[in-house]
């Protein structure tokens, strides 16, 4: 039943009145904040003036040991089935979003109010007995399916308001969450999927990828409150395991909460009781990282908020430091020039020892300096941007008490990795990564991709690991297993690894429709389509079936498929229309170039075939990745190529 509850609660003034001062937007104790930062910046907003109203929901939400709580907590209880758009604000930073099937009218569409859940599961890592909890879990409470995100977590989609609490400690019960999967917090923090125990460089990014995690998850107990009675979780967060002997201040993972209350007296620490790092009304919107080693940016390190590269010292075993990169950022809006995508520049190299303290100091940043007038210029990309390369490095000095040091030159990326396939991990034991075209793990069209998995699970208890672009690996398949694993994908009509064209490995797309409220239009349910289109085109103009460029497809500007980093990307601009862009790296190191406006999908080939064309015929060298081609000669060049080229492709019907 829908009533008066699902109406927004938020003011309908366009912005918060923040009069009154730091005292109204601290708790008693915090000192610092975006009020009052804990180190000054010149920059174009106050954050005292006016501020979105998502600033006071979130201000509005609970006492101080259990902010993130209120509306949410009058409202669960309720016979409605929707909840208020404050609620929804709150119940984004406990891991999900309210739903309707946009496809549906009327009473129907009203009546299909439903919630999406997102996990945190930092380095993709889903031990087997979480993952049979999952497929239970989207059988009976979910719409049958899981989702893999393009950051390495799961989606479970379909679940009502009145099993939200079931679902939610179900997961808490298996030493998962799902605090952290969304709001304007740390998202999940993202590593290679690579399983290589004896690589160092590897071992590290997954051990300190873990580390930020605990680090800059809410302290709030709220999340206790709404979904565990009260209580803590029956099982301690799996991720725990790669706190142990971490650096030379964490030795268990209880070290990482000193870290996390550590006062240098340069600001970063708010002095907020509960929040010390957070305060009192979080982050400005959300906050990414992601944690990589020299050569594999299989996770496009520089879309994130804050990216980091691992270094060994010449011995090859002992960690250096870390090359740390900040404000990137997929994000923007149509026709808003203030908007727009970003890649990460450098900011400095961080020692080991320091590193755990320069990841707070650039949050702290954030925190206090963030744009939280304006919530469509909130990301930390806006403030890199604001202020500048230079003059946001001397401000994370000034948090850090000391100037930043260089970063350290690395190796080229290397292009097209993906971790499909098999693998030795280098201590006799294998890893597999296994296809998942848009990461949708349902049993459907022949594939009964969801049935294998579950079997792999139960049969065998191998953790799986998400990747970066959707798929999935298993790690630690022992020879006697491998043989296992092998038949059981095949007899559920998996298709191993070489049997999967190159442009479906290097492709991604968002869910778009119907379930999400941001969508123009189609992506996840289009992209097979525009695959076999592609590949089409390809073999009209006389490229080889191994020619492949990455193509990300997404419903929206908002670019949850990193588009803008790709080869190719197509961004939903309305109903059956996509904005077409061309000239990102083959290696996520630059952003694409718009090339034309609302494209009809119907236009694919007459659009695409000129350009794919053009690379065949004018390459550097025959090596010369699409991407980088569409770089150097231009949007302006493809265009006027286009404008005198003979099609070899009918138009698709």
């Amino acid at each position: 039943r829908r009533g008066a509850s699902a109406a927004p609660r938020m003011a309908e003034a366009a912005a918060t009145d923040a009069e009154g001062g730091p005292a109204k937007w601290m708790v008693a104790g915090q000192q610092f904040g975006p009020q009052a930062p804990g180190q000054p910046a010149d920059k174009p907003y106050t954050n005292m003036v006016k501020l979105n109203p998502v600033e006071g929901v979130k201000l509005a939400s609970g006492p101080p040991h259990a902010q993130l709580l209120s509306p949410l907590k009058e409202e669960l209880p309720t016979e409605e089935i929707s909840i208020s758009h404050d609620a929804v604000v709150v119940l984004k930073h406990h891991g999900s979003y309210q739903q309707q099937n946009r496809e549906l009218r009327g009473a129907d569409k009203a009546a299909s109010y439903q919630f999406m859940l997102r996990l945190k599961m930092p380095n993709g890592e889903c031990p087997p007995d979480l993952y049979l909890e999952l497929d239970r879990l989207a059988d009976v409470h979910g719409q049958g399916d899981l989702r893999a995100t393009t950051r390495q977590a799961f989606q479970l989609h379909g679940v009502i308001k009145s099993d939200l609490k079931t679902v939610i400690r179900s997961i808490a019960a298996t030493g998962a969450s799902t605090l952290g999967g969304c709001g304007d917090i740390n998202r999940n923090v993202m590593t290679p999927a690579a399983r290589l125990p004896n690589n160092a460089a590897y071992v590290y990014a997954k051990r300190y990828a873990s580390a930020f995690a605990e680090l800059f998850k809410p302290s709030t107990a709220a999340f206790s409150e709404l979904w565990l009675d009260g209580e803590k979780a029956l099982s301690t967060e799996y991720w725990h395991k790669d706190l142990y002997d971490l650096c030379h201040n964490v030795h268990t993972p209880a070290d990482i909460d000193a870290v996390r209350a550590h006062d240098t007296g340069r600001g970063v620490v708010t002095g907020h009781s509960h929040e010390p790092l957070y305060g009192t009304t979080y982050l400005p919107r959300k906050f990414k990282i992601g944690v990589t080693v020299p050569g594999d940016n299989s996770i496009d390190v520089l879309t994130n908020d804050l990216g980091l590269v691992v270094l060994l010292e010449p011995d090859g075993k002992t960690l250096k430091g870390f090359n740390a990169y900040v404000g990137g950022g997929m994000g923007r809006t149509h026709n808003k020039a203030s908007t727009f995508a970003r890649i990460a520049e450098p900011l400095c190299f961080v020692p080991a020892r320091d590193a755990l303290e320069l990841g707070k100091a650039v949050l702290a940043a954030q925190r206090d300096h963030g744009n939280r007038e304006v919530r469509a210029n909130a990301r930390m990309k806006y403030l890199v941007h604001t202020l500048g390369i230079d003059k946001f490095r001397e401000l994370i000095g000034s948090y850090m008490g000391a100037p930043l040091a260089p970063v350290l030159p690395l190796p080229p990326w290397v292009e097209g990795i993906d971790w499909l396939g098999w693998h030795a991990q280098g201590d006799g034991k294998w890893f597999v990564g296994i296809n998942v075209q848009q990461g949708r793990i349902i049993d459907a069209n022949g594939v009964r991709l969801k049935s294998a998995l579950r079997q792999i699970a139960s049969e065998l208890g191998l953790t799986l690991v998400l990747t970066a672009a959707q798929s999935v690996l298993y790690q630690d398949v022992t020879d006697e297993q491998r043989p296992r694993v092998e038949a059981i994908l095949r007899e559920h009509g998996v298709a191993p690894v070489e049997e999967v064209d190159m442009l479906v490995r290097h492709s991604m797309a968002c869910p778009a429709l119907p379930l999400c409220g941001l969508a123009q239009t189609e992506a996840e349910r289009v992209m097979p389509d525009i695959n076999r289109r592609l590949r089409d085109v390809a073999r009209a103009v006389g490229l080889p079936e191994a020619a492949s460029f990455t193509t990300r497809v997404t419903g929206c500007p908002n670019g949850c498929a990193r588009p803008y980093a790709a080869e190719l990307a197509l961004v939903g601009q309305g109903p059956d229309q996509y904005q077409v862009w061309v000239g990102g790296s083959p290696v996520g190191t630059r952003i694409a170039t718009v090339l034309t406006d609302k494209m009809k999908l119907a236009d694919l080939e007459p659009t695409i075939e000129p350009l794919l064309a053009a690379w065949k015929a004018q390459r550097a060298q025959p090596t010369e990745a699409f991407g980088d081609f569409a770089d150097r000669v231009g949007v302006e060049h493809l265009s006027q190529f286009a404008r005198s080229y003979a099609p070899a492709v009918a138009q698709s019907a």
